[in-house]
């Protein structure tokens, strides 16, 4: 069993393979080369087998060093001790003359299953592997909580679509995941995909939800760079209502609404003490005067924007072993059309459609009480059913002791 480098070929075979991140794909790693980031591809053979595999970036610190990050690997089997020591212990031989100042490593391993309430649902009893880590001479950077534009997110909210249906997966939503999603397909709502001649539309979205949410974005170049090398993987739906389509709907609500009102109507005529009826005409009318004002913004709005009018749009990463809602903005005016929930439903059915078992809703903070930054959010997708994925956290080895205890202590300065 030896450390090694890993052809092109060897490291997408075994990544494809193996369950990993859209970041340890041969796609990434292109983008990466093509960027100008010094990649590697290096990983572990045992008799001329793949045992595992990784994608590590090298980045300038400090003018003369380099920071290694392994983005979201290994890829391997963290039980298999064997395999683990071989591949750090010679990633460290491999980095040393490569002025590499520290190593940071963020497994992409759930140590924890927890409901939206912050509950553990269940646990993964993979605990050993900071001690693994720690045997090696790495530090743990903490459970960390929250957003941080450098590091990635330790809480992800996935839905498990492992053996299910489409009826299954509707089912298990909450009532108000439902009806939005019902009152979107009955209403006009279409979706389109976004493709890089007009990627400006979702990143317009982006930057008002942003803006408004006062969130941190990513700038358009990630965005624009990733659809150019994971083509057809990187999907972008955008909703959108059709103007006469929702007005024609919301029309044929009112007629029907009327009948109903009519009937209960000649029902209290022929008893007019009838508290039943009475509520129920009381009820039906308050509900026509809500018709009336839909139908009336919908006549405006086709007025002013035309046939098509845009609602929201999302940016999703696909692999054979998930659907990933990267981030997604939509007009705050016109949230009431309930575009969001169509596009996730759409996704959702997609992954179904692929065989592909994970739909992962991707970050949340990690708080779970109302005060957090992300409540909306959470709640938003614990309704589809999704459960939370913590993630063991990052791992941090100084590859050049005496120049990192100097990197550290400036920081400490600066801080």
């Amino acid at each position: 069993m030896q450390f090694t480098e890993l052809s092109l070929a060897e490291f997408n075979d075994f990544t494809r393979e193996n369950f990993s991140h859209f970041t340890q794909t041969e796609e990434n790693y292109q983008l990466k080369v093509d960027s100008g980031i010094e990649t590697y591809l290096v990983g572990v053979k045992d008799q001329g087998t793949v045992k595992a595999a990784c994608l590590v970036t090298l980045t300038p610190v400090m003018k003369v060093f380099k920071y290694a990050y392994t983005n979201r690997g290994p890829v391997l089997d963290y039980s298999d001790e064997a395999v683990f020591n071989t591949f750090f212990e010679g990633l460290t031989n491999f980095l040393k003359p490569k002025k590499v100042l520290y190593l940071r490593v963020d497994p992409y391993e759930v140590i924890n299953k927890r409901n939206h309430e912050g509950e553990i649902i269940e646990s993964m009893e993979n605990d050993y592997i900071v001690d693994n880590f720690k045997a090696l001479g790495y530090n743990h950077d903490g459970f960390r909580n929250g957003f941080d534009p450098i590091v990635q997110v330790r809480w992800h909210s996935v839905l498990d679509l492992t053996d299910k249906d489409e009826k299954q997966v509707f089912d298990d939503m909450d009532n108000l995941r439902r009806r939005n999603i019902k009152k979107a397909e009955k209403h006009g709502l279409h979706i389109k995909y976004l493709d890089l001649d007009n990627i400006d539309i979702f990143r317009k979205f982006m930057k008002d939800t942003s803006e408004m949410k006062s969130f941190f974005d990513r700038d358009d170049s990630f965005y624009i760079d990733r659809k150019k090398y994971f083509k057809d993987q990187v999907l972008i739906p955008m909703v959108y209502v059709d103007l006469e389509d929702y007005t024609e709907s919301i029309a044929n609500d009112k007629t029907k609404m009327q009948k109903n009102i009519d009937k209960a109507q000649k029902a209290l005529d022929r008893d007019p003490d009838n508290e039943k009826n009475q509520n129920k005409i009381k009820n039906l009318s308050e509900q026509i005067e809500n018709i009336d004002a839909k139908l009336q913004e919908g006549e405006e709005l086709l007025q002013t924007h035309g046939k098509e009018l845009p609602l929201s749009s999302a940016y999703f990463i696909v692999t054979p072993h998930e659907v990933t809602y990267l981030s997604g903005g939509t007009d705050n005016d016109f949230r009431h059309f309930a575009g969001s929930y169509l596009i996730q439903w759409t996704m959702i059915k997609y992954a179904l459609e692929q065989g592909i078992d994970q739909y992962n809703f991707y970050g949340i903070s990690g708080d779970f009480t109302e005060n957090a930054e992300d409540y909306g959010v959470i709640q938003f997708k614990k309704g589809f059913n999704a459960v939370v994925n913590e993630y063991i956290g990052d791992f941090i080895k100084p590859i050049n002791g005496p120049a990192y205890k100097a990197y550290q202590a400036i920081n400490k300065i600066r801080g």
